[in-house]
C-alpha cells in the first residue's frame, strides 16, 4: 500500500480527547489507596457503529467490560464529554450526524436521547467549548465548523447558524486553556487555522500557520504556552510557542521524529510530557518538555496494540489507555508519575470493530 493510501486510512479515526476528572472510590484502610480518578471509559468504535462502556477499577485502573451500545450512525468515530460529565456525544462521519447519550452517573451505562441530529459533511472532531454549552463539530469534507448549543437539563442539540471556515480537510480542534483561541489542524492544507473565540463562542479567523505534510493532531500545553502538532507524512512533532494576547504560533526548531504514523497527540495535566500515538508502527512515543523553552526531548517508546490511533489519560496522571483500531482493544497503561512512562497494566481488553476514540468519565 502506497504512504499515501495509509495516510488516507488513517483519516477515519482520531482522537480528540477528553479526560475525565472529579471523584474517586472509597477503600478500606487495609486495602491499596484509589489512584484513578475517572469511574468509567467510553470507546467509539468506527466499523461497529457502537460504543463500549467499561468500569475502571480505582485501585488498578484496570477496565471492565460494561456493554456496547449501538449510536444509530455510520462510522462512529469520535465521542466527546460534556463538562458535568451528564452527556456524550457521538460524531458519525459515513451518516453526516451526531448521537447524544445520557451517562448514567451511578452505572456509567447510556440511553440514547432522541434521535440522531443532522451534522455537517463528514464530521471529522467534536469538542465541547470551553463555557460547557456549545459543540463545534469539524466537517472535513466541508472545510467548515459548525456550532449547536447544548441542552443543559436534556442534553439535546439545537444547530447554530452559519459555519465558520477552515482549510483544506480539517480533522481536529483544540481550544486554548484561557478560551479565548481555538487551532484547527487541516490534513490536504498542511497548516493550522487559529480563531479568536469571543464571550459568546463565536470562532473568528485570525490566521493560518504552515505545518508541514498532513498535519493530525495538536496538543497544548496546560499552562496555554506551547502547542505541539504531528505531521504524518513526516513522522515528526512540532513545538510552537503561543501568544497570550494574539494566540499566535511561533515554530521552535527543529521538529522532532516520532514513530510511524502519528495520529494524536497529548499533554499531561503538569505540561511536564507529550505522548504520540504511533498508528502505523504501533507504539506510543514520550517526549518530555523542556518547561522554560518548550522544547521537545525524546524519552521511550513503547509497544501498544495494532494501529493505536487515540490515547487519554485519567486526571490522577496515573493511568492512560490507547485505542488500537487494528487490534480491535484498549490497552491500559500505568503512568510513571516522574518519568513520564508507560507500563502495561494488565493484558487489552476488547472493544467493538475499530475502536478510535477513548474519552473517561468520572
Amino acid at each position: 500500500m502506497s504512504v499515501r493510501k495509509i495516510a488516507l486510512s488513517l483519516l477515519i479515526v482520531i482522537v480528540p480527547i477528553l479526560t475525565g476528572c472529579g471523584g474517586s472510590n472509597s477503600s478500606s484502610p487495609s486495602g491499596p489507596p484509589v489512584t484513578a480518578m475517572a469511574r468509567f471509559a467510553l470507546v467509539a468504535n468506527v466499523s461497529s457503529n457502537s460504543i463500549s462502556t467499561y468500569a475502571i477499577d480505582g485501585h488498578t485502573g484496570q477496565l471492565t467490560p460494561k456493554a456496547t451500545v449501538p449510536t444509530g450512525g455510520v462510522t462512529s468515530r469520535i465521542v466527546a464529554l460534556e463538562p458535568s460529565g451528564r452527556f456524550a456525544f457521538v460524531g458519525n462521519f459515513g451518516s453526516n450526524d451526531i448521537s447524544v447519550f445520557a451517562v448514567d452517573a451511578n452505572s456509567g451505562s447510556l440511553t440514547m436521547v432522541g434521535s440522531t441530529v443532522p451534522a455537517g459533511s463528514g464530521p471529522r472532531s467534536i469538542v465541547v467549548g470551553p463555557t460547557g454549552n456549545l459543540l463545534y463539530e469539524v466537517n472535513q469534507q466541508a472545510d467548515n465548523i459548525s456550532g449547536f448549543s447544548i441542552n443543559s437539563a436534556t442534553g439535546a442539540l439545537t444547530a447554530l447558524t452559519g459555519t465558520v471556515a477552515t482549510d483544506d480537510a480539517p480533522v481536529e480542534l483544540k481550544f486554548h486553556p484561557s478560551g479565548h483561541f481555538a487551532y484547527v489542524a487541516n490534513f490536504n492544507s498542511g497548516d493550522v487555522t487559529v480563531y479568536g473565540v469571543d464571550n459568546s463562542g463565536a470562532l473568528g479567523l485570525l490566521g493560518a500557520v504552515p505545518i508541514g505534510l498532513n498535519p493530525t493532531s495538536i496538543g497544548i500545553e496546560p499552562s496555554g504556552r506551547f502547542a505541539y502538532v504531528a505531521t504524518l507524512a513526516s513522522n515528526q512533532i512540532t513545538a510552537f510557542t503561543i501568544d497570550q494576547t494574539s494566540g499566535a504560533l511561533t515554530r521552535l526548531s527543529p521538529s522532532v521524529s516520532t514513530g510511524d504514523g502519528p495520529t494524536s497527540v497529548l499533554v499531561d495535566a503538569k505540561g511536564r510530557f507529550v505522548y504520540v500515538t504511533n498508528a502505523i508502527e504501533g507504539n506510543v512515543s514520550i517526549f518530555a518538555i523542556d518547561v522554560a523553552t518548550g522544547a521537545l526531548r525524546p524519552l521511550s517508546t513503547v509497544l501498544a496494540g495494532t494501529n493505536p490511533v487515540a490515547l487519554t489519560l485519567d486526571s490522577s496522571g496515573l493511568f492512560a489507555y490507547v485505542a488500537n483500531q487494528g487490534s480491535d482493544n484498549v490497552t491500559t497503561f500505568a503512568v510513571d508519575p516522574t518519568t513520564g512512562a508507560l507500563t502495561p497494566a494488565g493484558p487489552a481488553v476488547a472493544a467493538g470493530t475499530g475502536p478510535a476514540s477513548v474519552i473517561l468519565v468520572r
